[in-house]
């Protein structure tokens, strides 16, 4: 890029190579305790030493022979150990299998067991050295790589400086993490990276010149009717169809009925069923000249449409007049709204008659590049044949079943407060004709100074970075540019820089080899985008004015202010859709031709239901174990038909209280978990198992060892899911892991695919009663979904510790370590006698030295 001052290459370039540094320096940890050898990569001048005479005996006569030159199972071997304790990835491991030990699950039961003294003195020796390693690893600190704003990030930051949304797809890809797109070593930055943004910033730039010249405009409502012109026309296209077809019938050739061929006349006449026949029924219905029965007769039919201008700025409100065409089952009374090229954005449930129609509202906005309102409303049903569709359901309703009477988009509604953008830009906001520039070129640099201030999150520029700003303003006004042109160029300067990418802290020396804290700016600068993935507002940096932010009261109650604003939905949908795992679900393919009740709509909703469930838990402070078993569910009517439950009507996502039968509550019960637990056309007991062991009981499963056949593979079709597994399990590489998840798995298994409630199981045209119970390897007993829950709600302390781990590295941008044990056992303490509240858990977080150290 020719026009960056050689000051802003030269940063750009330091910091790509920092983040690159950063991502060697933190590296993959290997699998194998074997694989640490005496070098300390993380610049730790000491190792706490292993007490190998005390330990290597044991692991000789009882490990070795499943973790050594011959098998490694787990990825473990004890045969090439270095006895030191340098990092936090080889004391992890030791505590793996410290744990192993004190939980009875190693030496498996077919192995030599140890006597009590023997096992005693091994987890004494582990116990003491842990211990002392752990306190070392503490003082020494985990090290947060400088992490760069991913895709939610910079939208919302965006929409915060600018005032209108961008497309997070816009925005260079996150790359692939196993725990959250927050943490900053599974970030990277190039020369790729940079030109993109580059682009992407001139654009917003250019739109946000173009919008902010642009007056306000007063609310107003656009009314269409649908259906009737369609109709019309649909009427004169049949007609000639009739007549073509009576020429046929007499005798006339294809040139005297029109056709240019005869093949076009034999395609035409060869689809008569769905070309007339159809059609025709369609135009029999009562209301086809007052509204549209949204049918499969033609693209006009199969939806309705609105299209008009509409201001990014605002929001908009959207209405449907519509009704129910006789009596249809639930899932037969749901629309579909899409806008644009973004999919299915919602939908919506009409509960109204086409005698007595009522008016559903909801509310939408464009985004950058978007330049009109278009809107599609559909029957939420796959793409399959109507008729075949209704038959499928077994519908003994009319075909038709959703009529709609008009659309009416009012708009565009405004926040009372301009962006920062716009005021810092324009001079006031008149409604009538162009807005006057606050700035000319003398004032210029004042401008720049000031945005960048604001965009680097209040962090003044350095003057040469500001000087470089300067001069690209400068040359492009030398070469004709007008003064919005040539800021856009400065704008897209600053949006690709690492001062507004760069999540920064001040580098500082280390006090006695502790980590300093945040200073209240760069503490203010990680809550916000903890809680809001959005920079501080006003009042935060109030705080941070003031110098009162790190006090402890007054952090609370900012952690509780910012859960209450609308902003926090950032913060439950970005926290709880990674923790739930849910671009999984979102990657299975279901079968709709198997599934019919499964469609792009409900899988929008199932996958709304999980963060929708976790605000209400942060919001009413409910206990974790709530995840685990609740006597509510958060839905909407969709899930609501597809659950079963009755008495849902408003189209927002809404706390609705269980029956006692009801085997619905907490994640167990959601579809998108249960979806996930399946590959698309049978659940998997494994897959299942497998989830809750990692989310509900801190406890992920090892990898599968290399060379398994897939589950099924040599045991053919005709069995079922049960017996699939236990056939699995037969083999002596899967039965040591498969014996903890699987029997979850199976407590399930009454939840089909795509999480509907089923007693029985087609296997070979059967239907096999479902055998959900089973035995944990603690020895507890289940016989059904409902024990299973109590035997979990016994370890509702793990499913704590899971969540305040996955939260704070959420939260700080790094993934918890060894060294942070006794921080997060510090914070379950204080949370254990009030049972693990999650509004609680958060404030005691955001409290925690760990959330507040550099």
């Amino acid at each position: 890029m020719s026009f960056l001052p050689d000051e802003i290459e030269v940063n750009l370039k330091l910091t790509s190579c920092f983040v690159l540094t950063g991502l060697i320096l933190i590296g993959p940890g290997g699998s194998l305790l074997a694989q640490n050898g005496d070098a300390n990569d993380s610049g730790i001048r000491w190792a706490t030493e292993m007490p190998k005479s005390a330990i290597e005996p044991f692991l000789k006569t009882h490990c070795i022979r499943c973790h050594g030159p011959q098998k490694q199972n787990g990825q473990v071997r004890f045969d090439e150990i270095v006895w030191k304790i340098n990092n936090n990835d080889t004391a992890q491991r030791w505590q793996d299998v410290l744990d192993m030990l004190n939980g009875g699950d190693m030496p498996p039961e077919d192995e030599p067991q140890p006597d009590s003294a023997e096992l005693a003195k091994v987890l004494d020796s582990l116990t003491t050295t842990l211990v002392t390693a752990r306190q070392r690893l503490t003082d020494q600190g985990g090290e947060i790589v400088l992490r760069r704003l991913n895709r939610r990030e910079y939208a919302n930051t965006i929409r915060d400086l600018f005032g209108f949304e961008i497309d997070p797809l816009d925005v260079p890809p996150d790359n692939d993490s196993e725990t959250f797109d927050t943490v900053g070593s599974d970030q990277s930055f190039t020369s790729s990276h940079f030109e993109r943004y580059l682009e992407l910033g001139e654009r917003i730039a250019t739109e946000a010149f173009r919008l902010g010249a642009t007056p306000r405009k007063s609310a107003k409502t656009w009314h269409g009717e649908v259906g009737h012109i369609a109709a019309k026309h649909k009427r004169r296209e049949l007609e000639k169809l009739a007549r073509q077809m009576a020429m046929k019938k007499a005798g006339a050739t294809w040139k005297e009925i029109g056709f240019k061929d005869e093949g076009e006349m034999e395609i035409v006449f060869g689809q008569w069923e769905g070309r007339f026949e159809r059609p025709s029924r369609y135009l029999e219905m009562p209301l086809v000249d007052e509204g549209l029965y949204l049918s499969d007769i033609g693209p006009a039919f199969s939806r309705a449409n609105l299209n008009r201008p509409a201001d990014p700025r605002g929001t908009y409100r959207v209405r449907i007049r519509g009704g129910i065409h006789g009596e249809q089952p639930e899932i037969r009374k749901f629309v579909t709204m899409s806008i644009g090229d973004r999919g299915v954005i919602g939908v919506l449930k009409i509960d109204g008659t086409t005698e007595n129609p009522e008016v559903v509202e909801t509310t939408v906005r464009t985004r950058l590049g978007e330049k009109s309102m278009t809107l599609q409303f559909r029957e939420d049903r796959s793409t399959r044949r109507l008729d075949a569709y209704v038959r499928a359901l077994k519908s003994k309703g009319p075909q038709h079943s959703i009529w709609i009477d008009w659309l009416e988009l009012e708009g565009p509604f405004y926040n009372d407060e301009r962006s920062f953008f716009e005021t810092l830009t324009f001079k006031d906001d008149s409604r009538r004709g162009r807005p006057e520039l606050a700035f000319s070129d003398e004032s210029a640099r004042e401008w720049i100074k000031r945005f960048t201030f604001e965009a680097f999150r209040r962090r003044k520029p350095a003057p040469a970075y500001l000087d470089g700003l300067v001069t690209i303003y400068e040359s492009r006004r030398q070469e004709g540019l007008s003064i919005e042109e040539s800021m856009s160029a400065v704008v897209s300067v600053i949006l690709s820089s690492p001062g507004f990418l760069y999540l920064q802290e001040q580098v500082e020396p280390e006090n006695d080899g502790k980590k300093l804290l945040l200073d209240h700016r760069e503490l203010a600068e990680r809550l916000a985008y903890f809680l809001w993935s959005s920079p501080p507002d006003a009042a935060l940096y109030a705080r941070v004015d003031d110098g009162t932010l790190s006090r402890d009261a007054v952090l609370r109650a900012e952690v509780d202010r910012m859960l209450a604003d609308p902003k926090a939905a950032a913060f439950y949908q970005g926290f709880a859709s990674q923790w739930g795992d849910l671009e999984r679900f979102q990657a299975v393919t279901v079968d709709e031709n198997k599934f019919k009740r499964f469609n792009a709509a409900v899988r929008n909703s199932a996958s709304r239901e999980l963060s929708a469930f976790f605000k209400t838990l942060v919001e009413e402070n409910l206990p974790a174990a709530n995840l685990i078993d609740s006597d509510f569910v958060v839905i909407d009517p969709l899930l609501a038909q597809h659950y079963g439950i009755d008495g849902v009507h408003s189209n927002a996502f809404q706390k609705v209280p269980l029956a006692e039968t009801s085997p619905r509550g907490g994640l167990l019960g959601q579809m998108a978990f249960l979806t996930a637990g399946s590959n698309g056309e049978r659940s998997s007991p494994v897959i299942r198992g497998a989830l809750v062991m990692q989310k509900l009981l801190h406890d992920k499963p090892a990898p599968p060892p290399p060379n398994v056949p897939e589950l099924g593979a040599e045991a053919g079709v005709n069995r079922t899911n049960r017996e699939l597994v236990e056939f699995h399990q037969r083999k002596p590489q899967c039965a040591s892991c498969h014996k903890k998840m699987d029997v979850i798995g199976f407590g399930l298994e009454n939840f089909d695919t795509i999480g509907r409630w089923r007693e029985t199981e087609r296997v070979a045209n059967k239907n096999v009663p479902i055998a959900p119970g089973g035995q944990l390897p603690d020895g507890g007993e289940f016989a059904n979904l409902d024990d299973l829950k109590q035997l979990l709600l016994d370890h509702d302390e793990r499913l704590a510790k899971e969540l305040v781990e996955s939260l704070l590295a959420y939260g700080i941008g790094r993934n918890i370590e060894f060294s942070d044990t006794e921080a997060v056992e510090a914070i379950l303490a204080q949370l254990k006698p009030d049972q693990f509240r999650l509004r609680a858990m958060i404030r005691e977080i955001a409290a925690s030295r760990v959330f507040r150290s550099k």
